[in-house]
């Protein structure tokens, strides 16, 4: 197979418009609790969480292919751009380096590794199609995330992060909720009963709202137990709220059913918002200047690839 087929397979199994977000994430948890980190554990605080990220993208194709071959066959393992064992290997492969690397800098830092894996495993290969739980379980590897950013730099993480913890965890089951949304017609192809197959989308709106109304009381609620610099976060708290909101709006007022269109315009909203939620938290420790650096790039191929992978995700369908 040409070798330009098979890089752009890749590309689009690892999803660049999605893989800047969990190194983000264990960035601030490292910042968070050092601010002055040297470099190679702050880049491990970053690399080893976009590690099993990517795995778990690898791992979802993978354990995802048959309800591709129905939903998504232009994904790289229907098309047969891409062939299934090669996705398992590769998952088991960036597991494998994730976990060298945390057990290198903090052998305590395994067990959120074999944590976040397994949830990760479980979500893609039994829970996705168990309703509201596999949503739930999907937002625990980013908790662990910024637990481990934590844990690069000190032996067990700091105790204020815990509530931030929550907070992503909640932020990301809702997004992964209103990716189910945009996939809920394939999903029901499919036999997967995922939570908008199961009780329909006022029930899944309801429940984007609950999420939502939950991190965003915690990111409020979070300074009065931490020192932050004011005039960087509330800015950033406000931008992620509203960001939020606009995303939250757009799927509470369209028409039922809600077309996959809206639910897709509203998931690119989050995929960005997410970035400057992680990055802001990380410049309100003093660490203005690193948080540029990181998310300036971050978002700007995040929109990017957004755009340009666009027609692969969403082909354009003839009648």
């Amino acid at each position: 197979m040409d070798l330009r087929i098979r890089f752009l397979a890749h590309l689009e199994a690892c999803r660049p418009d999605t893989v800047f977000y969990s190194g983000l994430v264990g960035l601030a948890g490292a910042v968070l609790t050092n601010p002055d980190a040297g470099f190679p554990l702050l880049f491990s605080a970053w690399l080893t969480p976009t590690l099993a990220w990517i795995a778990s993208l690898y791992g979802g194709d993978y354990f995802d292919r048959d309800l591709d071959a129905q939903a998504k066959p232009q994904r790289p393992i229907p098309s047969g751009r891409m062939r299934a064992e090669t996705a398992k290997n590769l998952m088991i492969a960036y597991i494998g380096a994730g976990a060298l690397i945390a057990v290198i800098v903090n052998p305590r830092t395994i067990a959120l590794a074999v944590l976040a894996a397994a949830f990760g495993i479980a979500y893609a290969r039994y829970l996705k199609g168990h309703g509201l739980w596999g949503n739930i379980s999907r937002g625990l590897p980013t908790a662990a995330a910024l637990l481990f950013g934590s844990m690069t730099v000190q032996p067990l993480p700091l105790p204020e992060l815990v509530p931030l913890a929550l907070m992503f965890w909640i932020h990301d089951s809702g997004s992964n909720l209103l990716g189910a949304l945009c996939d809920r017609d394939g999903d029901r192809a499919g036999g997967y009963f995922t939570y908008p197959v199961r009780r329909g989308d006022e029930a899944t709106v309801r429940a984007l709202a609950w999420f939502y109304g939950l991190w965003v009381g915690i990111l409020a609620l979070w300074p009065l137990t931490v020192t932050v610099d004011p005039a960087v976060y509330w800015p950033g708290a406000l931008t992620c709220a509203a960001l939020g909101a606009v995303s939250l709006l757009s799927v509470s007022r369209a028409p039922r059913p809600i077309p996959r269109p809206v639910g897709l315009k509203a998931h690119e909203i989050v995929v960005a918002e997410r970035i400057i939620l992680a990055s802001f938290i990380t410049a309100s420790t003093g660490q203005l200047a690193l948080a540029l650096l990181v998310a300036c790039p971050s978002l700007a191929l995040t929109v990017l690839a957004r755009h340009l992978m666009r027609p692969r995700y969403e082909p354009a369908r003839r009648p």
